[in-house]
């Protein structure tokens, strides 16, 4: 399955074509658009995420596209950093994530 803006959890969420799509989002985009992709985040509790979003959404409403730039700059970074994660282990401990026998009584 792969993301669409607005999506809620399923079992077969699509998070990192979630957290791409967060990486592409921009102040060029319709707020409607912009909207879709918080609830998304949202729904799923990847609530650091959102509230960079959340932020630039209410900047863009006001008119301040100076501030919404740079909470949608944090915003992507914050994916990025999200959708990295996934694929590399932050401590050697996170490589046995997968090690069925590591707690494994002798």
């Amino acid at each position: 399955m792969s993301y669409k803006l607005g999506d809620t959890w399923s079992r077969t969420f699509d998070y990192d074509g979630m957290l791409t799509k967060g990486m592409e989002a921009g102040v060029d985009w319709p707020i409607e658009d912009l909207q879709m992709l918080y609830t998304s985040f949202e729904d799923v509790n990847y609530h650091s995420e959102a509230g960079y979003l959340y932020g630039a959404i209410q900047e863009l409403k006001t008119g301040n596209t100076k501030l919404a730039v740079v909470d949608l700059d944090k915003f992507n970074s914050l994916c990025a950093k999200t959708l990295t994660g996934f694929t590399q282990p932050e401590t050697k401990f996170d490589t046995d994530w997968d090690d069925d026998n590591i707690y494994a009584p002798v």
